[in-house]
């Protein structure tokens, strides 16, 4: 449940577009790979300004 909160939370901050390249590119570039929370922050991070109290709220490390 809180992966999913995590993630409309991410959109809701990011907006529609943005998220939606966000996670192409992430999958793009972890497909039939190993993909790590640290992958994914770093890809989100990129597109964006800061997202680090967004990390802080929502227990992502």
């Amino acid at each position: 449940m809180r992966g999913a909160c995590a993630l409309h939370d991410l959109e809701r901050d990011l907006g529609g577009p943005a998220m939606t390249v966000m996670l192409r590119g992430y999958v793009l570039d972890h497909w039939l790979g190993v993909a790590t929370t640290a992958d994914f922050t770093r890809a989100a991070q990129a597109a964006t300004e800061d997202l680090g109290l967004f990390w802080t709220e929502h227990r992502i490390f």
